[in-house]
């Protein structure tokens, strides 16, 4: 598990294999990998038999839980750590990180009736709500007052908040047909999304399948929408939803 990023002076992806982490140094307990995310003091790795917390100054395994089910997903926003688990939304403050085992540390944070499902898939956050991905739909939480809304959908896989309040996430259905749905603000339950892409259409028609994506807001050409970067198995497509204009960084073989 190396470190890769795109040179703009030489036009390449860069593989640093000096500086990575491997299963055998770091991931004891880690089968299989994920999801990774960091905050300002620790990398979280959620593996299918519990969490790895990994101290950024030391590179070492500081703390870890073990759990038999695994972690689907982790989030944090330096002050609390949220784990997708099949028990519903787990978490722990930042705070306790210190003992070698932290089960004992976390807690529940929501679970059924309260969202779609306890089979959690994936979770992202800003400074006041969650949004994540479970088996049976999605579910937007407001942080510091606890509403919740929903959609009951089948396939949504990843999903992801912009700062202020634009909603991403994708569904699959199907071997062909994936979206990259946009949910503009949010204050109920919802049925359909404010704007769709989708494989095999639009400026991603000759992808057939979207493997992940990331967006910043406000970077389009006008500064009001946002850019969407978009992996797949063509390559990495980046779209400026203001002009609508896109450029496609295609995968050599």
């Amino acid at each position: 598990m190396s470190n890769e990023w795109y040179d703009i002076d030489s036009w390449q992806w860069v593989d640093n294999d000096s500086a990575q982490w491997g299963f055998l140094d770091v991931f004891v307990y880690g089968v299989g990998l994920n999801q990774i995310w960091t905050d300002n003091k620790y990398v979280y790795a959620a593996t299918t038999s519990g969490l790895d917390i990994i101290n950024i100054e030391t590179e070492q395994r500081q703390s870890f839980i073990t759990n038999s089910s695994g972690y689907s997903s982790v989030w944090s926003d330096n002050e609390k750590i949220f784990i997708g688990s099949t028990a519903g939304i787990k978490f722990f403050n930042q705070a306790t990180i210190g003992p070698p085992e932290m089960i004992y540390f976390i807690a529940d944070y929501v679970r059924i009736p309260d969202i779609t499902s306890n089979n959690i898939k994936y979770i992202h956050g800003n400074s006041n709500k969650l949004i994540c991905c479970t088996v049976e739909g999605i579910d937007i939480i407001r942080r510091d007052t606890g509403y919740i809304t929903h959609t009951i959908i089948s396939g949504a896989t990843k999903c992801f908040v912009t700062p202020e309040y634009d909603y991403y996430y994708y569904t699959i259905s199907g071997t062909t047909n994936w979206s990259l749905n946009r949910l503009d603000g949010n204050t109920g339950d919802w049925d359909l999304p404010d704007m769709i892409y989708t494989t095999g259409s639009g400026f991603l028609a000759g992808s057939t399948r979207i493997n992940d994506f990331y967006v910043t807001e406000h970077t389009s050409v006008g500064g009001v929408y946002n850019t969407l970067f978009i992996a797949t198995d063509l390559g990495v497509y980046v779209y400026d939803e203001g002009s609508t204009e896109h450029r496609c960084f295609m995968t050599l073989l």
